[in-house]
């Protein structure tokens, strides 16, 4: 769950101290598919389904062992809820970037976002 994470983070941290997020854009992960100079909306923004997925690292693995990876719950944020969890938590939230894709077939889409917050 976000909350108990982003409260156990505000815990941990000092006075003046930082929490710096990174990761991909939920436009990226929960609502295009691209293809090319394709994109197509393809998925529910506000979902809060849990999806089963492989584990991250399964990717790396040699090719014989990635049908054996294990399989993960995962929940898909919005970027609200993201930035909504972290204030409640009582961060103050000091920056938030949205970094654009860089490859050409996807000039204009969001790819990861940076978000920098501060224990007061």
């Amino acid at each position: 769950d976000l909350e108990p994470l982003t409260k156990l983070i505000s815990q941990l941290l000092r006075s003046g101290g930082q929490l710096i997020l990174q990761d991909f854009h939920p436009i990226s992960t929960k609502l295009i598919t691209s293809k090319g100079k394709k994109h197509k909306v393809t998925g529910n923004y506000f979902d809060p389904t849990l999806i089963t997925v492989p584990v991250a690292y399964s990717k790396h693995l040699p090719g014989e062992q990635q049908p054996a990876a294990q399989q993960v719950y995962e929940r898909q944020w919005t970027l609200g809820e993201i930035v909504t969890a972290i204030a409640r938590s009582g961060l103050i939230i000091e920056r938030l970037d949205e970094e654009p894709n860089m490859k050409i077939d996807d000039i204009g889409l969001p790819k990861t976002f940076t978000l920098l917050a501060r224990q007061p």
